[in-house]
């Protein structure tokens, strides 16, 4: 198989070319962006961004005709859709407003079959007054937030949801996940509703067969912990998950087989507490680890159709790995063939039919945004459907290449460098550290916007997943608590010096960068390394680690502050000496501050104290405040404003 795969598939050529592309190539939003596959095979939903709108369309697949579909309004979008029979799909708008840049989902459910006949609304705070297709009858309307989590085989006009009621604070709602989760029926033509249960927690998630019993339940609490429980059916009581030898710490469920008597759980293994999954027979209470041989966390993985349970784990130690069963079946060696077939990139199975025999494939790489396949299982052959950021050409990108080292303190780090494409061999390139947020967040070795424009435009780029990153275990996440500004900071330096020793970087042209966390980092590398950086971007970042607690969206929701105490601590003179905002006068760097003034999440008084801070030291600041925009910029005309400024802010201080 794996030779006729190697004629059929499209095969990038091994040398490249690179020019100066326009900035709009990298900033405006993907064109081609997921595809599902309809249960019996037959037809593909696809979401498509066309004139700036993020349509919904229905495609045979025998002839990849499209045969229906729904256009929203003007600069409204398709937020998601699910197949619930072979003939109708489910699906969600993200609605415009005047008060942000971006359309915001809405908690309302629509459906409408292949064809275009029957478009229904069903659920959501209007759904008593709005009407779309024909149906006139009597809907509730719900304050809620849905997620589906049956289609109920034997049942062909309704599915199961369940609703997380939204909190209300004067004339503005939150699904801050406070209150009990319910669990109800929805018909998927009349929208009528009917309560089935009410689970006892706030913000809970329910597994529930293909029939409809709820079987599992996973939830959080006010320390910001997740645990799991299970019942034999729905009239026994709600037992939590027994404890793992194997694992250290609480096993959360992930998913379920088709017939309810196995959970697929997270837990812990060995020295490092990486994450795997992990089988529990209900029958026996015996646990079983299903993937091991990793050197990094399991992030992901790939389940049968038709037993819906997992069959290849993903990690990523530096690219794509992969870990197959044992006893895996046909299913997994399918995609062993398929990931050797696509040498150098990562290969994912996006949706299958329900008897595996057709499958939507996902490639993409750190030069390739992205490309759809659909693989038949029986001939196997592979056809090319189309490739998400159709403008851009894989072969003008810079390819990134991972490195790794070891601190002053003993400790492993992992990251990776990209180089501009152009770079000739004795020549060295500016740098800029590119910084992830969370912090328990991680860098891949994946296609990256901000890289490949910084690489396009002759920066070097570097990102490393300093200590406190996902992805490396519960321990080395655990190694970042308390040490936003300590330890973590000083692996970004270290990282920085490893790079200028090992690659062709020009040390005195530097710069840094991040959003969220990493616009935070960015300012406080410079406090600790004053004379190592040139310049300095901070985007949408915490520069007063006090504000999380007093200013911040965060401590309304469930585990919140839990969360902020376990992270950062209490202590305020940790805190205050943290904050970049109170070292301004130490930072050489010169900053540029970015920040949306709808920001809920890390309000814009960080922004506003810093830039304050840094002008009473003597700092000329630029400054971009977006009016509409919240934790980050989205719309088109603020993102090329928002990476032109960038841009130029670079040239002006590394030169280019």
């Amino acid at each position: 198989m794996r030779k006729i795969l190697c004629i059929i598939l499209f095969i990038l050529p091994a040398f490249g070319f690179s020019q100066q592309l326009p900035l709009e190539s990298f900033v405006k939003h993907g064109d081609y962006l997921n595809m599902t596959m309809s249960p019996d095979g037959k037809h593909i939903s696809a979401r498509v961004r066309v004139d700036g709108k993020v349509s919904l369309i229905f495609l045979q697949t025998s002839t990849m005709k499209i045969v229906g579909g729904v256009r929203p309004n003007e600069n409204d979008e398709i937020h998601s859709a699910v197949w619930i029979s072979n003939e109708r799909v489910v699906y969600q708008f993200q609605e415009s407003s005047i008060y942000y840049d971006e359309p915001r989902a809405t908690g309302e459910l629509f459906a409408i079959n292949v064809d275009g006949s029957s478009n229904d609304f069903l659920y959501g705070y209007r759904a008593a007054e709005i009407t779309v297709g024909t149906r006139l009858g009597k809907r509730e309307e719900t304050y809620a937030t849905p997620e589906i989590i049956s289609i109920l085989e034997d049942d062909d006009r309704n599915i199961l949801i369940i609703e997380h009621p939204w909190s209300v604070d004067g004339n503005t709602y939150y699904d801050d996940r406070i209150k009990n989760t319910i669990v109800s029926k929805l018909n998927v033509y009349s929208g009528k509703k009917v309560r089935v249960e009410v689970l006892p927690h706030g913000g809970a998630h329910a597994f529930a067969t293909p029939k409809g019993d709820v079987r599992f339940m996973t939830w959080g609490n006010e320390e910001s912990y997740y645990h799991s429980a299970y019942r034999e059916n729905a009239n026994s009581e709600w037992k939590e998950l027994p404890l793992s030898e194997q694992s250290r710490q609480n096993l959360v469920v992930a998913s379920m087989n088709n017939t309810g008597d196995k959970a697929y759980v997270w837990g812990t293994v060995g020295d490092k507490e990486l994450y795997t999954i992990f089988e529990l027979d209900l029958k026996t209470g015996e646990y079983t680890q299903l993937f091991d041989g990793m050197t990094t966390d399991i992030s992901n993985y790939i389940v049968d159709p038709i037993t819906q349970a997992p069959v290849v784990g993903h990690s990523y130690p530096a690219k794509a790995s992969y870990h197959y069963l044992k006893d895996s079946g046909t299913f997994a060696n399918l995609h062993k063939a398929l990931a050797a077939s696509f040498v150098g990139q990562t290969t994912t199975f996006a949706s299958a039919s329900e008897d595996g025999s057709k499958i939507l494939v996902r490639v993409d790489s750190d030069i390739n945004p992205g490309e759809y396949y659909l693989f038949d299982a029986k001939t196997k052959q592979a056809q090319f459907l189309w490739a998400n950021r159709s403008w851009l050409d894989p072969r003008q990108m810079a390819s990134t290449k991972p490195f790794a080292f070891t601190t002053q303190d003993n400790v492993e780090l992992h990251g990776y460098i990209t180089l501009p494409s152009n770079l000739e061999k004795d020549n060295k390139a500016p740098l800029v550290v590119m910084i992830h947020g969370g912090p328990i967040l991680r860098d891949y070795h994946e296609f990256d916007d901000e890289v490949q424009l910084l690489a396009n435009r002759g920066y070097a780029v570097m990102q490393v997943n300093f200590r406190g990153s996902g992805g490396y275990g519960s321990k080395f996440k655990r190694a970042g608590y308390k040490e936003w500004g300590g330890k973590m900071i000083q692996d970004i330096i270290d990282a920085t010096h490893y790079v200028t020793s090992n690659f062709n970087i020009d040390s005195d042209r530097m710069c840094t960068y991040g959003a969220s966390y990493g616009g935070y980092a960015a300012l406080m590398a410079t406090v600790r390394a004053p004379d190592l950086y040139k310049c300095t971007i901070g985007y949408v970042g915490i520069y007063d680690l006090n504000y999380a607690f007093s200013e911040s969206i965060t401590t309304r929701l469930l585990g919140g502050e839990a969360f902020l105490n376990r992270v950062l601590g209490t202590e305020k003179t940790i805190l205050d000496e943290f904050s970049p905002v109170n070292h301004a006068d130490k930072i050489k760097a010169k900053v540029m501050l970015i920040h949306g003034e709808k920001d809920a999440i890390v309000p814009v008084i960080n922004a506003e104290k810093m830039l304050e801070k840094l002008e009473l030291a003597g700092q000329d600041v630029p400054y971009l405040n977006f009016r509409k925009s919240g934790h980050g910029v989205q719309n088109p005309e603020g993102r090329l404003e928002l990476y032109g400024a960038l841009l130029k802010h670079l040239d002006e201080n590394l030169g280019k």
